[in-house]
């Protein structure tokens, strides 16, 4: 699709062989030419440490580690490899709770499976074209969760919670 992605580099994490092997041959379509795998974080982790990754494709569901704790880890521990790269994560548990653990762990965007390369190439291209500021605070780190400029919160309550039974519109946006 584009000779400027030839150079970009891409670890997909993921214990499923024919996950990896899917996301290989999109990836070569996109015009992708270096594409690494791991089917453990220890293995990923080490892989992000020795070599040159732009950006990073993980399953939630891994043996061991979930994808939502690799992300964590990734992106707040002190001997963290590289924090700020670009991760989507990919799964086939769209709960709530799922999202939003992946999302409260530090991924760029999120892709449901079954993936399609029209999708795979719209979150591509976010994070790699349009990638959001990080932020910091004592329970977060990560690119910003708000999708939007400005808010639909002021004051005092531009934070607040919101339970999982209510309904937001940005809130659902921001979650894929």
């Amino acid at each position: 699709m584009s000779s400027k992605l030839a150079n970009i580099s891409i670890l997909v994490l993921d214990d499923h062989r024919n996950m990896r092997l899917l996301w290989r041959g999109i990836l070569l379509a996109f015009g992708i030419r270096t594409v690494h795998e791991a089917d453990n974080a220890e293995d990923a982790f080490k892989q992000v440490g020795d070599k040159d990754i732009d950006a990073i494709i993980v399953d939630q569901h891994l043996d061991g580690l979930t994808g939502a704790e690799f992300v964590g880890m990734l992106r707040r521990a002190p001997d963290s490899p590289s924090q700020h790269v670009p991760v989507i994560a990919c799964t086939a548990d769209t709960r709530r709770s799922t999202l939003k653990l992946l999302v409260d762990s530090g991924v760029d965007e999120i892709l449901a499976k079954p993936v399609s390369a029209d999708q795979a190439w719209k979150k591509l291209a976010a994070v790699v074209n349009n990638r959001r500021q990080f932020v910091k605070t004592a329970f977060y780190y990560g690119p910003d969760r708000r999708r939007k400029e400005g808010g639909r919160w002021t004051g005092k309550e531009r934070r607040r919670d919101i339970p999982d039974h209510e309904s937001n519109s940005e809130a659902d946006e921001m979650l894929g």
